[in-house]
């Protein structure tokens, strides 16, 4: 097991055992040694969740789904949709709380507790209600349901110690010590209230799934005998092979776009008449017109299945036609995603770099800079060097400006 994995599990643990922090600190650095795993990624996406930094965790998890082409991040994305609105209902409560109007605060954060965002901060107010309220035990299971995930929260520990003072243990309280509690609950509504966090509308990739055609190629005919009865065969002749015009405008008729790319490539490059030429130039203007998308999509699919072979060569057909395209520079991103996945570094860089230099200011260019950074890390300590530090510069806030960042820079 290497050690990326090996950290990995010590955070797994971490978290397990009520120390998210601890888990943060040691996801952080299993990823800094190998960014390819995929389930360090997404726990540190989810502990960021945890404790209602939506923003963060969507960067991970959108991270994950380029880089690692990982469906459980793929999932997590999708699953916090509706988490903004839950979002706002929860700063509602506080608000509520500010003005001690609890019933219908705690009304709020429950409709909160019906997703795990924030989960952390919505039970500790809840728990705060529950005091408020007098509804002890309840409130213990709000303390403990916080305490399972982080042991040494702050305001988890305040609220106990609230509930020690008034001497709650199974429900029965002594008097003297209820007025203690009640004096308690109005010393915590002076906490100080965390900021909003900011968020990113993530854009996702809307791809079409279709069926695989194969093509089949004719093979040459041989010549038959001269006819004289000698022993001697007669000398082999090639037959030329016929340009399958017909073929080919069935196939733009039926949009067979892997035959007719099949055929375009064959035939591209040959001496064929000036109506065959035209043949081949409406197949390329329906390859150029639909068949970029369907390439794309198929590679798409390929690299979410992990056939990576297969990704390469759709997505490859796909950047051979589809210059000028609106999904060109997603298509130019993933061929050299599939490289990368695939430790080909040298096409990786390739594609990687074309998009530096073309797109920059388009969605996949933090994910860009941080490979291509890494990736020369040991090929080229100045090239290294000089993404690291654009990465640093025009996203000083990025996720990935990790301990693998920082060692390239201070070198």
């Amino acid at each position: 097991m290497d050690k990326s994995k090996k950290i990995y599990i010590k955070a797994s643990n971490k978290y397990n055992s009520g120390y998210i922090d601890k888990a943060m600190d040691l996801c952080e650095e299993s990823i800094s040694l190998d960014i390819k795993n995929a389930a360090s990624i997404n726990l540190k996406g989810l502990l960021h969740y945890l404790k209602g930094d939506i923003d963060s965790a969507r960067k991970l998890w959108k991270m994950n789904h380029q880089i690692n082409n990982d469906g459980v991040s793929e999932k997590y994305l999708a699953s916090t949709k509706s988490d903004e609105s839950r979002l706002y209902t929860y700063e509602k409560a506080i608000s509520l709380i500010k003005g001690l109007h609890i019933n219908e605060a705690l009304d709020l954060l429950e409709q909160c507790s019906e997703s795990d965002y924030n989960y952390i901060n919505v039970n500790n107010y809840k728990a705060f209600c529950y005091i408020k309220k007098g509804q002890y035990d309840k409130a213990i299971n709000s303390i403990e349901n916080v305490m399972k995930i982080d042991k040494n929260n702050s305001m988890a520990k305040e609220n106990k110690k609230v509930l020690i003072k008034c001497g709650v243990i199974k429900n029965k309280i002594d008097t003297k010590k209820a007025i203690y509690c009640l004096i308690g609950v109005l010393l915590i509504i002076a906490l100080t209230f965390g900021a909003t966090a900011v968020f990113k509308k993530v854009k996702s990739n809307i791809t079409k799934s279709h069926n695989t055609k194969t093509s089949k190629v004719n093979t040459a005919k041989t010549s038959s005998n001269n006819g004289n009865k000698t022993t001697k065969e007669a000398p082999k002749k090639v037959q030329q092979e016929t340009f399958p015009a017909d073929k080919i405008k069935s196939d733009v008729q039926s949009k067979n776009f892997d035959n007719l790319y099949d055929d375009y490539t064959k035939w591209k490059d040959k001496n064929i008449s000036n109506d065959d030429k035209e043949i081949i130039s409406s197949g390329v203007n329906i390859l150029k017109s639909e068949g970029v998308e369907y390439f794309y999509g198929k590679g798409y699919g390929y690299m979410n299945s992990q056939d990576l072979p297969n990704a390469k060569n759709n997505l490859t057909k796909a950047y051979e036609m589809g210059a000028g395209y609106y999904l060109y520079p997603h298509i130019i991103y993933m061929l050299g995603t599939s490289f990368y996945l695939s430790s080909d570094s040298q096409n990786a860089i390739k594609y990687y770099t074309e998009y530096d230099e073309k797109y920059a200011k388009d969605d996949y260019e933090e994910t860009v800079l941080y490979a291509l950074a890494t990736m020369y890390k040991d090929l080229d300590k100045d090239k290294s060097l000089s993404y690291a530090q654009k990465l640093v510069d025009k996203y000083p806030k990025s996720i990935y400006n990790n301990s693998v960042i920082k060692s390239i820079i201070n070198k």
